[in-house]
């Protein structure tokens, strides 16, 4: 049984990155579109449907990926993840506490493992708080999550906005940049503070 060439690139790609391949992977079909993150005139080395990856280390999962589909840039070491139906999701663990990210798009640098989340980016912590932004970048290296995009963090009847954003894994502690605002509300009443 011969592979399709496309997808062997991909199967190297990804275990020489020690993902684990997971959910129904499939190659699509017809010709790639290349994606906007692409240089003019190179297009993807792989296109997927139903794209999830998980990555572990010693047994424990690290993070996981997932999008309606995903094209692989070898040559730029990237692959750019888009929302078709549902929107691309990443799920980053810490123990037994996770938080879940929610974006029309997602570019995962297949080196550092670093991702970048873009479009209506939803994030909300099995500890309470959830941030929407339209940029944020999770630094596997640092287990950081950034933006210097606008952000709004809710959590327990306290909305805070601001332009700029450092967070741990799963949003115990966040640091707001600039231009902070908060509106706290009570019984029904907001009342917005400074």
């Amino acid at each position: 049984m011969r592979l399709p060439l496309r997808f062997l690139g991909l199967a190297i790609v990804l275990t020489g990155l020690n993902f684990l391949a997971s959910g129904d992977v499939q190659v699509a079909t017809g010709q790639a579109r290349p994606s906007t993150e692409a240089p003019s005139g190179s297009g993807p080395g792989a296109a997927i449907e139903r794209f999830r990856i998980t990555e572990t280390l010693k047994g424990k999962r690290l993070w996981d990926v997932e999008a309606d589909r995903a094209e692989v840039f070898e040559g730029r070491g990237i692959a750019v993840l888009t929302r078709v139906v549902h929107p691309v999701q990443i799920t980053i663990y810490r123990g037994e506490e996770r938080v879940i990210c929610f974006a029309d798009k997602a570019v995962v640098d297949l080196k550092t493992k670093d991702v970048q989340l873009t479009g209506r980016v939803r994030c909300e912590s099995s500890q309470g708080p959830r941030i929407l932004s339209e940029s944020l970048k999770w630094s596997a290296g640092n287990r950081r999550i950034t933006t210097d995009a606008p952000v709004v963090i809710e959590k327990a009847g306290v909305q805070i906005r601001g332009k700029g954003m450092e967070a741990d894994t799963v949003l115990e502690r966040m640091i707001i940049r600039e231009r902070i605002t908060s509106q706290v509300t009570l019984s029904g009443s907001a009342e917005q503070r400074r």
